[in-house]
């Protein structure tokens, strides 16, 4: 294969370090042979002659010649520059071993020296090969006067180490592609290699500089740039994170034309890093969702503790659901996914998958699961919603698995598949029961015209990654505190709410300010609501039982009375219960029975009128009825340091608020009822008010 010393310059370099009309210079590649360690680049290509020259090495020479002396050998070693040409591709019989190992040809060396500029490592760059696989590295290690494969015991310092050590201002990059071009526009530019490259000791070799970082323009390198901004804050003098506009990197943007002195406009311009609080990242992630969805106050700031929680996922031992519904098309599910997919760790957007793709996905990635559609999910192929439900029933607590077949014929066994991973559900309608039981419900509604900005995702991509790498490096910061965390929850929620809230409770304790107990209004709102919303037809039964008991001001009722009541209360199922008919008496009494609560004798000695106490239900409306909701913008919510939520009119809301009138004077034929304090430090003994005789009862 025919080859110039262009190629083969940027084959071992990348782009020039610097042009002069038609010629292009370059780094010698022994800088050891330099006086000043070739900090000026001195390698001449001319790319018409197709001719070279280093006038400090006194060499010069045409390609080949070009290729021994990067390679360090003599040219007359035509078996060793063979070899040298054919690692990096540029021989035909590198196509060979590309074709045997996946690998591309070699286009590209970094040279890593220490800060006296000896050699030290070298990264070799392969493009993708012929069988589809992508770009990747390779590491030589200069030992014993040659490159040897691997790093070996070698930390490589910071690239172009000996060009940045003594100099006040640097630009930190994310590649060395991106550092090679900078230097190239007479930037002093260094990198530690690619993302997840950084270690703590490299903010040692920039202590007390100024430092400019520029990552690639996507999530991963916002990300990384965020992290090595943190890790720079108290080490360096300032620290500025810049994204060059219209150009996912440094280097592409030279391509473009982007000169030196329009990226020091760009620097110039940009604000000073500094860290952001957990407050402050939460804020700027509710301000971005709510204007491109009509959400309340509460639901957008409990989507933004559940992003929050999708990105500190590793430290939680559960994980709520989003259940997000509407009662219309078009009124924001998707759109509200879609703004998500942006914000959250890991997103797999989805609106049908085979049960074998969901369960194996989810134990292998533990995604951000964003689930459209769930209402023709459910409604489909039964045995895709039997998988679904139990993913969903199973994956909401750490350790939740699906058991599946495996292998096959001889071979087939069973494996159980992980199912934990956090969850967003949209759909018309409701969820089943037992997987609203683990939501926090988002209920949209069709936003107004004009309520909302239009979304355009290539626009918003921007905004939301800068978001999402905040969030990311927040929280991965405060994983172990969030691990230990063990935040209040509020009374008010059932056991699996206060589960299922605890990991977004923790996020708002950790991010501080009017988080904490902003938070806890917003769940309790949210979840209560639901609950009530939510009732099986027995805690319906129980909860309009005790209304009525209430409203009557009695003790005892017939059953006649008491289901003629029931049937009059609006929005219950009592007034139709079987075919178009009132609920009867006997109905009542069957459904009552698995209660251990039955009808009896309610009259007194010479009375056969059967029916029921208030007694009888005590126990029942203490299991059975859901804690009452709080008012969030009236009723002060319990922080840490009251062991009750109280309302302001004065009622306990610690478990259910008092559901009947108190007592009233006894020679207005009314009595006191039943005040059980559910959930609070003590509890009533089911006594009626002592001061009242069984003779005061009043019975209907």
């Amino acid at each position: 294969m025919k080859f110039t010393c262009d190629q083969l310059a940027r084959v071992a370099w990348g782009e020039p370090a610097m042009r002069e009309g038609g010629e292009l210079f370059y780094r010698c590649p022994h800088p050891d042979r330099h006086k000043n360690r070739d900090a000026h680049p001195s390698l001449k290509i001319n790319p018409k002659k197709d001719v070279w020259a280093c006038f400090p090495c006194n060499a010069k020479g045409k390609a080949w010649a070009l290729a021994a002396f990067i390679a360090g050998c003599d040219p007359g070693d035509k078996a060793a520059v063979k070899a040298w040409l054919k690692e990096r591709g540029l021989m035909d019989g590198a196509k060979r071993k590309a074709k045997a190992n996946g690998r591309g040809p070699c286009v590209a060396t970094y040279l890593y020296t220490d800060a006296q500029g000896k050699p030290l490592a070298r990264k070799l760059r392969f493009e993708p090969g012929p069988n589809g696989k992508k770009k990747d590295f390779a590491w030589e290690r200069w030992e014993g006067g040659r490159w040897a494969s691997g790093l070996g015991a070698i930390k490589t310092p910071l690239y172009r180490i000996a060009e940045i050590v003594n100099g006040p201002f640097v630009v930190l990059t994310e590649g060395e592609k991106d550092a090679d071009a900078g230097a190239g526009i007479g930037l002093a530019t260094t990198t530690s290699g690619g993302t997840g490259s950084w270690r703590d000791d490299h903010a040692e070799w920039l202590r007390g500089k100024d430092v400019v970082i520029i990552p690639d323009a996507d999530e991963a390198g916002r990300l990384e740039g965020q992290k090595r901004a943190a890790a720079l804050y108290a080490q360096a003098e300032w620290v500025k994170v810049v994204e060059i506009p219209g150009s996912k990197d440094l280097a592409e943007a030279i391509g473009k034309g982007m000169t030196a002195d329009k990226v020091w406009d760009l620097i110039d311009s940009a604000p000073d890093w500094r860290p952001a609080g957990g407050a402050e990242i939460l804020e700027s992630a509710m301000k971005f969702i709510r204007r491109f969805l009509s959400l309340t106050q509460s639901e957008a700031r409990a989507g933004v503790l559940w992003v929050a929680h999708t990105h500190a996922f590793d430290a939680a031992e559960c994980t709520p659901y989003l259940a997000i519904n509407s009662a219309e098309k078009q009124s924001g599910k998707t759109r509200l996914l879609e703004v998500l997919r942006l914000l959250v760790s890991r997103p797999w957007f989805t609106g049908r998958v085979t049960a074998a793709v969901l369960t194996r996905k989810i134990d292998a990635a533990h995604p951000t699961l964003l689930l459209d559609e769930s209402d023709a999910a459910f409604a489909g192929e039964k045995e895709y919603a039997e998988a679904l439900r139990g993913i969903l029933n199973t994956g909401y607590r750490r350790g939740g698995a699906a058991s599946c077949c495996v292998g096959k014929g001889a071979e087939m066994g069973y494996k159980d598949f992980s199912t934990f991973c956090p969850k967003a559900i949209a759909g018309i309608g409701k969820l089943p029961d037992t997987v609203a039981d683990r939501s926090i419900p988002i209920r949209l509604k069709r936003a107004r015209r004009g309520e909302v900005a239009r979304f355009r995702e290539r626009e918003a991509q921007r905004e939301a990654s800068e978001i999402a790498a905040r969030l990311a490096e927040w929280s991965a910061s405060n994983l172990e505190t969030l691990r230990q965390a063990r935040p209040d929850i509020p009374a008010i929620l059932s056991d699996r709410q206060a589960d299922c809230c605890e990991p977004l409770l923790a996020v708002a304790d950790l991010a501080g300010g009017d988080w904490p107990e902003a938070a806890r209004k917003a769940l309790v709102e949210l979840c209560a609501d639901a609950q009530a919303d939510d009732d099986s037809v027995s805690a319906t039964m129980f909860r309009d039982i005790k209304a009525t008991f209430a409203e009557k001001h009695v003790t005892k009722m017939r059953s006649g009375d008491l289901t003629a009541a029931l049937a009059e209360i609006e929005g219950s199922p009592w007034g139709e219960w079987s075919k178009g008919k009132p609920l009867s008496p006997s109905r009542l009494a069957r459904l009552l029975k698995p209660f251990d609560v039955r009808p009896d004798r309610i009259g007194g000695k010479d009375s056969q009128a059967r029916g029921y106490t208030l007694y009888q239900f005590e126990d029942a409306f203490r299991r059975y009825i859901p804690a009452e909701t709080v008012n969030p913008s009236t009723d002060r919510i319990n922080t840490g340091e009251n062991k009750d939520f109280e309302s302001v009119n004065g009622n306990s809301v610690d478990g259910s608020k008092n559901a009947v009138s108190p007592a009233k004077n006894a020679g207005d034929g009314q009595v006191d009822t039943l005040k059980p304090e559910i959930g609070g430090e003590k509890e009533s003994s089911g006594a009626l008010n002592p001061g009242l005789s069984s003779a005061d009862a009043v019975e209907i």
